[in-house]
């Protein structure tokens, strides 16, 4: 059973834990712990530079280089707050203590004492006997919980390693850092349902969008280099004549020939018919 062992590792982890703890505070000396005690003594080196004076009770006004600093020692408390939050004295409480003689380790805080420590891992943690020389519980048999599927379509996409991420073309490139833009009015930095023209129902400014073919590029097998011909060039600007099948070219060449028949027929004009009105009123001119 992999939960049985798993917590099988982790009780044997405690107890040589506790154990290794229990021997090394043996051989430790004082009062308290040598990690609270290498931070008393740079608390005990910063307090060279102040200067206590006492008010009474014992209360202090301490001057640390320009800064004045209130103490009280039966309390343990200083206006800096050092030491009301850690319960190691601070340098203005160093000061103070100087100035009663008082030593330093008696004022920390009884949790950071060796016998404290002790205290904390005293207890051991009894061994097991072997998994075979367990008695037999006749009972009901505990199953793995079971598996619940999901709502919703599953995904087919698999989750790739890191050296699958990378494709033949390079690193593929993410979509973080792109800048979006809006369906409805084509402006950067939103999107249709952030749109205030849409929600006011103004029409798009949106521009229609210019597509242009891609000239087709030829290589040069000496220098492999992408080599853009005039003819590719004139049909990237919409210059170049469309090629034409051999019917269309029979169609065109046929309708040439009867234009050029008829500019060459010699049509000769006619007179006009005259009007009547002017034949009436001929007559009636001097």
């Amino acid at each position: 059973m992999p939960f049985l062992s798993m917590v099988q590792t982790i009780k044997g982890q405690i107890m040589a834990r506790i154990y290794s703890k229990k021997e090394e505070a043996g051989k430790w000396h004082g009062k308290i712990c040598p990690k609270i005690r290498k931070r008393l003594e740079r608390h005990v080196e910063a307090a060279n530079t102040c200067t206590a004076d006492p008010a009474g009770l014992g209360i202090f006004q301490v001057n640390d280089r320009g800064a004045d600093f209130e103490v009280d020692i039966k309390s343990r408390t200083c206006s800096c707050r050092r030491w009301d939050l850690t319960g190691i004295p601070c340098c203005h409480g160093v000061a103070a203590c100087r100035h009663e003689k008082i030593p330093p380790e008696e004022m920390v805080h009884s949790c950071y004492s060796i016998e404290t420590y002790l205290k904390a891992y005293e207890h051991i943690i009894m061994p097991c006997r072997d998994m075979a020389e367990w008695q037999r519980m006749y009972g009901r048999e505990i199953l793995p919980p079971p598996t619940l599927k999901k709502k919703g379509r599953r995904k087919k996409n698999r989750r790739q390693q890191p050296e699958e991420k990378e494709g033949k073309a390079g690193r593929k490139m993410g979509r973080g850092g792109a800048v979006i833009h809006c369906s409805y009015c084509g402006a950067a930095g939103h999107n249709i349902g952030g749109c205030t023209d849409f929600k006011l129902g103004l029409r798009p400014k949106k521009k229609g969008k210019i597509v242009r073919a891609e000239p087709p590029v030829s290589f040069d097998s000496e220098n492999e280099d992408p080599v853009l011909t005039q003819e590719q060039n004139m049909h990237t600007m919409g210059l170049s004549q469309p090629e034409h099948t051999p019917y269309e070219a029979e169609v065109i060449s046929t309708l040439i020939v009867e234009t050029q028949s008829r500019q060459r027929q010699n049509v000769q004009p006619t007179a006009l018919p005259e009007n009547a009105f002017i034949q009436a009123n001929v007559q009636m001119q001097p």
